[in-house]
């Protein structure tokens, strides 16, 4: 099973559903659903790469640190990034060592969607399955 993202409804925020075979897949879809959000992700190329490291006390911290540095990123940075790898573990808490590879954001190429304001708690969960590991948040719209 491939991993991906979907968009579930929500009346004014944006609700991020990622899934993957196992965390590290989901956590990668995770973070290509916020960019999605904001931009195309279909027209941000994999020109540049940009380490970011993340930690957490448990799985739901690690992946709020992790979405808002890729939300800062691009937020304030004006980074964008289409393809991300990460590896988490887990010693005295949880670390997430990751790569985004992606280019300056440009408003002509670019497809604007929507400024994100926030990554939030409200409504985050993490799923393990059997076969599939699935996360979803609220982003603050």
């Amino acid at each position: 099973m491939a991993g991906g993202h979907r968009f579930l409804e929500h009346m004014t925020d944006a609700v991020v559903e990622a899934y993957g075979a196992d965390l590290e897949e989901a956590f990668v879809h995770a973070a290509r659903g916020l960019v999605d959000t904001m931009v195309d992700i279909g027209t941000v190329g994999a020109v540049k790469e940009m380490k970011i490291d993340a930690q957490g006390h448990d799985l739901e911290s690690l992946l709020f640190d992790w979405l808002d540095k890729v939300m800062l990123l691009l937020v304030a940075d004006g980074f964008a990034m289409s393809q991300f790898s990460v590896q988490i573990a887990n010693k005295d808490g949880y670390t997430l060592k990751g790569i985004g590879k992606g280019e300056k954001l440009d408003l002509k190429r670019h497809t604007y969607k929507v400024e994100i304001k926030a990554v939030t708690y409200h409504e985050m969960i993490i799923r393990h399955e059997k076969d599939k590991v699935t996360v979803r948040y609220l982003l603050d719209l």
